[in-house]
């Protein structure tokens, strides 16, 4: 499988950088924003002006428009083909805080009162780019009502460890806070070819950051992204149902999922997407930093499938969970390689999904009558985490997780500020079952539920300074079959006759062998 991906690096490399040579190569023509009316200072709005400079630039067949140094306020902008929009160093293009300068999205994608287009818009493009030092600023913390937060749900009073202590709405040092109507995201691209995105620094956006869509043949590096952690729905880079994608030497701090891939086919995700057919394939993230107040990874949600997808050499800090895998709406999720990674995470104050977890790995129906999808052929391979909650692979009917392979892995369990007050609790939201969402439950540094094929090798875990009581054990797997451990150093939270190093129940077809040089003593339950 290894050398197969390495394959798909190689050809999916070699064509974007075929695209991007192509797309670098246009005749380009400078059309200063200046010259069309635009005027720098606080008390300017600037979207007719800009606008008609890319009109002209596009009709023109193409080339660059220049926002030059200084700030510029906008509502939405309009991308069209063949043009590079370009931040020249020390030029700033900034949202206005007047709700109605922005456009609204199309009829299709209202689902509960009125959706806004950010800052910058473009749909059925081809050859466009967005390069510079510059910063696009969406001004996110002024729609935002502060010292305000969400109540808890009913899950969160009635099925956690805590129930009624849980959380208040009364704390809002940790977010997420209210919001007054707001912008939709700094860029959204959907049914695009042939798109870079270079050097630009995205500031506190109002929602998701990058929203691309329906698109193929993207590269996107260099860039910075900063929201503001307390904003609920600030994702940092969102790529749905777009193939061909390359998202390379970049940051992103998020207050919600940092790097994204999903698969929509209807309803308000998808709105101009247009062609049903299109899946999430051939995506490659390289070497980026992330810290989130969800998932620094998200792979899932949406009823298309999402294929070969790669994560290498990433760091995710201070994040609300790691790496989350999630099945829901028939969506089936294959062929995803992680290597390279380094996790730490901590629980954050609830309002964020995820405990903790360093990999999160689930396939549950999202509705009472739906079916999840498969998750098969996930490799993970070097990954270093720090963690106050473990591995969680949870299956709600056996057999939709299959084929996941480990090789290298180093987890220290810790406590943290939250753990008390947060912890001991599995969150598998979004679940159609209440008491399914999120609940009550022990915390083993590994736990697997409802798998078929599982190998690990070269594994270690240990604990440090753990005293909360709902830790457990060091590995746990359940209701399954064929799983084959190689190579462990593993052992419970505590040395208790109840817990065990390893324990396996309710599964068919396992093996444990571990090399004479790291062999210890290990307390295992055998099925």
């Amino acid at each position: 499988m290894l050398e197969k991906i390495n394959r798909r690096l190689i050809r999916l490399g070699v064509i974007l950088n075929l695209f991007i040579f192509f797309s670098s190569h246009l005749k380009a023509q400078d059309y200063n924003i200046k010259d069309f009316g635009a005027l720098a200072g606080e008390n300017v709005i600037n979207t007719v002006a800009i606008n008609k400079a890319i009109l002209k630039c596009s009709n023109d067949g193409g080339g660059r428009v220049v926002i030059p140094s200084g700030e510029f306020i906008s509502g939405t902008i309009h991308l069209k083909s063949n043009v590079n929009l370009h931040l020249e160093r020390g030029a700033k293009l900034i949202g206005s805080l007047n709700i109605s300068d922005y456009d609204l999205m199309p009829e299709g994608y209202y689902y509960s009162g009125k959706n806004y287009m950010g800052i910058l818009f473009g749909n059925d493009i081809k050859n466009i780019s967005i390069t510079g030092n510059g910063i696009i600023d969406g001004r996110g913390t002024s729609f935002m009502i502060p010292n305000t937060r969400f109540s808890p749900s009913v899950e969160e009073k009635q099925f956690t460890r805590q129930k009624g202590d849980y959380r208040d709405n009364k704390s809002v040092e940790d977010g997420p806070l209210k919001f007054h109507e707001r912008p939709g995201h700094i860029l959204t691209v959907s049914n695009a070819e042939n798109v870079s995105i270079k050097g630009i620094e995205f500031i506190d956006s109002p929602k998701w950051t990058i929203r691309l869509g329906g698109s193929e043949y993207v590269k996107i590096s260099d860039i910075t992204i900063k929201n503001n952690l307390l904003i609920p729905n600030s994702d940092g880079i969102h790529v749905t149902s777009s193939s061909y994608v390359n998202v390379s030497n970049s940051t992103v701090i998020a207050g919600d999922d940092a790097l994204i891939v999903t698969g929509f086919i209807s309803g308000n995700e998808t709105y101009l997407f247009g062609n049903n057919s299109k899946e999430a394939k051939n995506i490659i993230f390289d070497n980026c930093v992330v810290s989130s107040k969800s998932a620094g990874i998200r792979v899932g949600y949406g009823e298309k499938p999402i294929k070969n997808v790669i994560f290498s050499n990433i760091i995710i800090n201070d994040s609300n969970r790691g790496i989350g895998l999630f099945s829901r709406d028939n969506s089936d999720i294959s062929d995803i390689y992680f290597s390279n990674i380094l996790i730490d995470t901590r629980l954050h104050s609830d309002g964020w999904w995820g405990r903790s977890e360093p990999i999160h790995i689930s396939a549950i129906p999202s509705s009472k009558n739906g079916n999840s999808g498969n998750i098969k052929n996930i490799v993970f391979k070097n990954i270093n985490a720090k963690s106050e909650s473990g591995i969680l692979i949870f299956g709600y009917d056996e057999g939709k997780i299959e084929n996941i392979k480990i090789d290298g892995l180093t987890l220290k369990m810790l406590e943290g500020k939250y753990t008390s007050k947060y912890g001991g609790n599995f969150d598998l939201r979004p679940a159609y079952s209440t008491n399914k969402s999120i609940f009550k439950n022990d915390i083993p540094a590994f736990y697997a539920k409802g798998l078929n094929g599982l190998r690990i090798n070269d594994i270690t875990l240990s604990w440090k300074d753990a005293k909360s009581n709902f830790y457990t054990n060091g590995i746990e797997i359940e209701n399954f079959k064929n799983i084959l451990i190689t190579n462990y150093n593993v052992s419970a939270a505590f040395k208790k006759k109840s817990l065990y190093d390893i324990k396996l129940s309710k599964g068919e077809n396992y093996k444990l062998i571990n090399d004479l040089s790291i062999s210890k003593q290990t307390k295992i339950l055998y099925p």
